[in-house]
């Protein structure tokens, strides 16, 4: 072979292995802070997984429950992959004082291309979201949360933009008085979110008056609609049986609290208060308690008691390896050697900027 052949064949590939080194550099600079090196998972007497990492997902994004968070993870996930999210048109949500229509997706066709995840406000309505989430594999879940814990933050959080709320000098006054700052009638000032949001939120009516066998009807349908409901209560259990239910790696669910108030900022309630929350979210209530049993009853069937306590002590390990890299203070570094600070600016600006709340 000639002299000269050989010193080309041979530059050609000392140019090839710097230039596979300096991608995968720059890889690992751009994902710095969100994959967590380390063991995963202790893989004795566990069997290799024989399913695939899902692709398609909805997400109903509740208010006040933590799904602030949750859609972060799944905005990281999708971009990070370059999946399709659908976004909301011209509006700051998808219109989410009325049922969810295919024609608030920004960019949406008919006999288009289907959107692999969707993850901003909406009201649960299954036939219009199937025409943007066309994958029949499309997983669907959701979060929601204990409804005394959630009407305090709701309170809080929503004291100055809801109009039943603005005119009570405190969450246990509004209770009392609710007659005289709630109108049911009303579609002004977010009225819809006041009484039985997530009642609302998964496509029912807040305000009215169900039966028994109405109530037992809709639990029923939520729960054919819905592969998972989530606890935020138990947030940690439901990252890891949202991982285990995606196929998904245990790094792919290590997230940050966002949209949350300091622990100063909560008030606390007393027992009257909490039964009067109880009463007026009586639909929340009923929802909150059906939902915790069927995703204690997944936990259990999913996981040994001892699997579950090894996959705890992982994520949270890892979420604190991955504070220490990316926060101070309990804040995101805007700029770090060997970080990308662009990178968590683009998922928070993705996250809220159609004016998301909640």
């Amino acid at each position: 072979m000639h002299p000269l052949f050989l010193k080309t064949l041979l530059f050609g590939l000392i140019m090839l292995i710097i230039l596979t080194a300096v991608s995968f550099l720059q890889l690992e600079d751009f994902t710095s802070c969100y994959k967590v090196t380390g063991k995963t998972r202790n893989t004795d007497n566990v069997a290799a997984p024989s399913c695939s990492p899902r692709r398609n997902v909805m997400f109903l994004k509740t208010h006040k429950t933590g799904s602030t968070t949750v859609q972060n993870m799944l905005l990281r996930y999708a971009d990070s992959r370059n999946l399709n999210v659908a976004i909301p048109k011209d509006r700051k949500t998808f219109e989410a004082d009325n049922l969810f229509s295919a024609k608030y997706v920004d960019k949406y066709q008919e006999n288009g291309t289907s959107f692999n995840f969707i993850t901003h406000h909406l009201r649960f309505n299954s036939v219009q979201l199937k025409k943007v989430l066309k994958a029949k594999d499309t997983f669907y879940f959701t979060i929601i949360r204990h409804p005394v814990s959630q009407m305090e933050s709701a309170f809080s959080f929503f004291r100055r933009s809801f109009a039943a709320f603005k005119a009570a000098k405190s969450l246990e006054d509004f209770l009392k008085n609710a007659n005289k700052y709630y109108d049911p009638a009303s579609t002004k000032g977010n009225n819809e979110l006041v009484k039985n949001p997530a009642w609302f939120d998964f496509g029912y009516d807040s305000t009215g008056r169900y039966s028994e066998h109405e109530i037992a009807k809709a639990l029923l349908e939520i729960g054919k609609s819905f592969d998972l409901i989530l606890i935020t209560e138990y947030f940690d259990e439901s990252m890891i049986l949202l991982k285990e239910a995606m196929c998904w790696d245990i790094d792919d669910v290590v997230t940050f609290k966002h949209n949350s108030r300091n622990e100063s900022d909560r008030k606390n309630i007393s027992q009257d208060v909490a039964s009067r929350i109880q009463d007026w979210n009586s639909l929340d209530w009923r929802l909150y308690n059906h939902f915790n049993v069927t995703f204690w009853a997944k936990l259990e069937e999913m996981f040994s008691p001892a699997r579950l306590q090894e996959e705890l002590a992982i994520l949270r390990e890892k979420r604190k390896l991955l504070e220490t890299q990316c926060c101070e203070d309990g804040l995101f570094i805007a700029k770090k050697p060997g970080t990308k600070g662009a990178y968590f600016k683009k998922f928070l600006h993705m996250t809220f900027q159609k004016g998301e709340f909640g």
